[in-house]
């Protein structure tokens, strides 16, 4: 083989070109930030990221790297990481995982706290998108490992290039701008930066799961199940996963009407009447958004809860996820759990701020007396009891469903039940559902 044969097989580093028509379908805006680890990917991504930014107008980039504390070298390398970011010219800051780390679920809790530190960094820059170097062998890797836990459709599905980094605040999207390209591509990127990646040692552990399935790639390619083969699987699941979920709304829409108050009723015919993946991910749907839970519950909870209302046994009704699910007359009552409500962490709140409350309700002070700090728990019997003696007038509805509302409440007493009435001078609450809304499909691609 000769100098030339090898100059022809060696890969390519990706090209400005290249890598502008990627970020551009994905139309970022005049802010964005880069996760940057210092490792090869992630710096390959910064050497894209920076090129593009110097030839695009009036746009600013940012580089955050998150220092975990869960390795000796790890502070060591978060300011090598900004000692290369300061090479390419781009602002950087490093972010800490402070407090108590957990014994157990380490990688899921480091993931957790990553994304929600890179979250904030965002929106303290006010970047409205976050890039991050999640390139093709990691596609199949993850496909892999969820193959091997037993996943669905959805979690099959391919990681997708743009998602939305919270539901709630600030929109901050997450962008994969380098999915469809190998890792080597990138390796190559760094190379003619003539830069010197951080190497994790971590990542070579067999320890950890996606180091196992890494590994397990060079072996199965063989047989033709190589990243670029699973990656399209991935692609070919996230197609299907995404026509279920339009079905799936477009039944929400069709047959549920939601309360301000913040639960569902469903016409069950409706609900059992549908194939049954659809009917499963609809009531999926209904226990999360009632509940405020981040995700659905697990499906052979739910298998049993879709089979009893199929069969109209539900008796007096069944909780699964902090909501309760009762049958009257042919409608589903989907409602949050009283004890549920009462367990969630209280909000607290002065003039002027908001939060989330259990996952379900937004609420904005917006006038109270100045310096004073106000809790937003459940209402419970008490709160109830409260608004009667003030002779509130109550909306004739089950108590239960009351009593899972927030309230705001200083010092043990209540102020204000942000639906139901206003107990002292001189303050004003405003409360909004976070998520219970399904948008007909039909109807939105109509006003398209």
């Amino acid at each position: 083989m000769n100098a030339q044969d090898d100059t022809a097989r060696s890969p390519s580093p990706v090209s400005a070109k290249e890598f502008a028509a990627r970020l551009s379908s994905l139309h970022p805006g005049r802010s964005v930030a880069v996760a940057f680890s210092g490792g090869p990917d992630s710096l390959a991504l910064l050497v894209l990221a920076a090129q593009w930014a110097a030839r695009r107008k009036n746009t600013a980039l940012h580089a955050f790297t998150v220092d975990h504390g869960l390795r000796a070298a790890s502070a060591g390398e978060a300011k090598e990481a900004a000692r290369l970011s300061a090479a390419l010219g781009v602002p950087h800051r490093i972010l800490k995982w402070k407090g108590e780390k957990p014994a157990t679920g380490i990688q899921a809790a480091a993931r957790e706290a990553r994304y929600g530190l890179l979250l904030e960094a965002c929106r303290n820059v006010g970047a409205s998108d976050l890039l991050v170097a999640h390139h093709l062998e990691d596609q199949a890797e993850t496909f892999l490992l969820r193959l091997s836990r037993g996943s669905g459709i959805d979690g099959l599905s391919a990681m997708p290039a743009s998602r939305p980094l919270s539901e709630d605040g600030m929109a901050v999207r997450l962008l994969r701008p380098l999915l469809d390209l190998p890792r080597e591509r990138l390796l190559a990127t760094v190379a003619k930066a003539r830069l010197t990646p951080i190497q994790d040692p971590s990542n070579e552990n067999e320890r950890f799961d996606r180091v196992k399935a890494r590994k397990a790639l060079s072996l199965l390619a063989p047989l033709g199940l190589d990243a670029a083969r699973l990656a399209r699987t991935a692609a070919q699941m996230g197609r299907a996963r995404e026509a279920l979920e339009t079905e799936t709304a477009r039944l929400l829409a069709g047959h549920t009407s939601h309360s301000p108050l913040g639960f569902v009723e469903m016409k069950a015919e409706a609900l059992v009447g549908a194939p049954a993946e659809i009917g499963l991910r609809a009531l999926a749907a209904l226990i999360r958004a009632v509940g405020g839970g981040q995700y659905a519950p697990r499906l052979a909870a739910l298998e049993a809860v879709y089979a009893a209302i199929s069969e109209d046994s539900l008796g007096r009704g069944r909780t699964l996820g902090g909501v309760k699910l009762a049958l009257k007359g042919g409608i589903l009552l989907v409602s949050r759990e009283v004890a549920a409500a009462q367990a969630a962490a209280p909000l607290l709140l002065r003039q002027g701020e908001e939060g989330v409350w259990d996952g379900r309700f937004r609420l904005r002070l917006d006038k109270a007396p100045r310096g004073r700090r106000f809790e937003v728990r459940a209402l419970g019997s008490e709160g109830l009891a409260a608004l009667r003696a003030a002779e509130t007038g109550l909306p004739e509805v089950p108590s239960a469903l009351l009593q899972a509302l927030p309230g705001l409440w200083d010092e043990g007493r209540l102020v204000a039940a942000p639906h139901l009435g206003t107990l002292r001078h001189g303050v004003q609450v405003h409360v909004a559902l976070r998520r219970m809304s399904w948008p007909d499909p039909a109807k939105e691609a109509e006003k398209a």
